[in-house]
């Protein structure tokens, strides 16, 4: 599998599902190869259990995926089940069993003069939203008055909470929450920044995003997506951001590990 070479410092087992959070127990249905998983529920009870008892809303999937499946025919194929269900759902688990793996990929050396590039960060209040393991809010935190980490995953907010500690940047705030969710106030933030967190929902998200800046201020996703000719969803979601509706400017950079595209725009005050 791809990312079992992307993690390829990461030594994921079946009981690292143990490790997922509730909203991430969600996101198994449609995504996690359902025979497979039903092997692994029918030989991990205890697994199973975590999964009900975490992410509750799951139970009804879980249940269909039982009474469609059975348990794996013998060892060698329930081998195969769990490593299947582990490397499909690799980045989830990768998060909370080994966050310094995940700090260490190529996509996260972009250039982030890109963002201020779009406008200064000095004396600024800044939230970067779906911070993952934080190296946009610690940039931006070396420039800015005050960074809020927006992030939902408890590991990821330890991990960012310690990189700092050791940095020494006490202008940091790491607070819990989602792109589409965001636990601040109207008109908070100079400058919002995303960097590999946009899309999951993206209008919620969008509308998120323009709640928070204050009116003048810049909403900047840098990068959006990776610049990707053949990948429809990214296609949609440019044509998205750029539409009359949204109105975002964007434009094009190249980093070591391919194209990629930025966006923004200055948030306007309410009619």
């Amino acid at each position: 599998m791809a990312l079992r070479k992307l993690f390829s410092g990461a030594d994921l087992q079946i009981e690292d599902l143990c490790l997922l959070e509730a909203f991430q127990i969600e996101y198994l249905q449609g995504w996690v190869p359902e025979r497979e998983l039903a092997s692994v529920l029918w030989a991990h009870p205890s697994i199973e259990r975590f999964l009900r008892e975490e992410g509750a809303g799951a139970s009804g999937f879980l249940d269909d995926v039982k009474r469609r499946f059975g348990p794996a025919s013998d060892v060698g194929d329930l081998a195969n089940a769990e490593d299947v269900v582990v490397w499909t759902i690799a980045d989830l688990l990768v998060y909370s069993e080994c966050p310094e793996v995940y700090d260490r990929l190529p996509f996260h050396g972009w250039d982030f003069s890109e963002v201020t590039k779009v406008t200064t960060l000095d004396r600024k209040l800044v939230v970067d939203v779906g911070s993952g393991t934080g190296r946009v809010a610690l940039e931006a935190a070396t420039i800015a008055d005050t960074v809020v980490a927006v992030e939902p995953v408890g590991r990821l907010r330890e991990f960012i909470r310690d990189k700092a500690a050791r940095r020494g940047l006490a202008n940091v705030r790491v607070v819990e929450g989602f792109c589409h969710n965001i636990p601040l106030p109207d008109s908070f933030a100079d400058v919002v920044i995303t960097s590999h967190a946009l899309g999951w929902r993206l209008e919620e998200e969008l509308r998120e995003f323009e709640r928070v800046a204050v009116p003048g201020g810049y909403v900047i996703h840098c990068p959006g997506t990776a610049e990707n000719p053949h990948n429809r969803s990214e296609i949609e979601q440019h044509e998205r951001l750029i539409s009359p509706y949204w109105g975002y400017e964007f434009a094009r950079f190249r980093e070591s590990d391919g194209g990629k595209r930025k966006y923004w725009k200055r948030v306007q005050a309410s009619q």
